[in-house]
């Protein structure tokens, strides 16, 4: 069992939607509104290089924008992956206790909330 509530909803165009509200279960009853932050990752996979924009947004509107080129050969989902952790942990050092973070990878959005089964050892070890 995994310690994130996740959830997939689908939008109109090609992302995807995912909740990971890490602490909720330690602000039920404590808090009568959960502050959301948000964070946006968008990856750039090209035969040369592989980049990744990531946007995190505190409750009150701050941005916290971040591009990222990694310095290894990686797949599509590979740096989705990276950029969705990377992501989660600036909005952690941030003290966000709710998070909810978009993607445009349907497979590690399904994988992340147990839709679709990760095969690949380094997709298993992402999750």
């Amino acid at each position: 069992m995994r310690e994130y509530d996740i959830s997939y909803l689908p939008r109109t165009i090609i992302k995807a939607y995912a909740s990971f509200p890490r602490w909720q279960k330690y602000l039920w009853g404590t808090t009568p509104k959960v502050e959301k932050w948000l964070l946006h990752v968008d990856r750039s996979s090209t035969i040369q290089d592989n980049d990744a924009g990531i946007v995190v947004t505190s409750p009150h509107g701050e941005d916290l924008e971040f591009s990222i080129k990694f310095g290894f050969k990686a797949s599509n989902n590979e740096v989705q992956y990276e950029s969705l952790l990377i992501g989660m942990k600036m909005a952690h050092e941030e003290e966000a206790k709710h998070l909810v973070a978009y993607s445009d990878s349907e497979l590690v959005v399904k994988q992340v909330e147990d839709t679709y089964e990760a095969k690949e050892e380094c997709m298993i070890q992402y999750l």
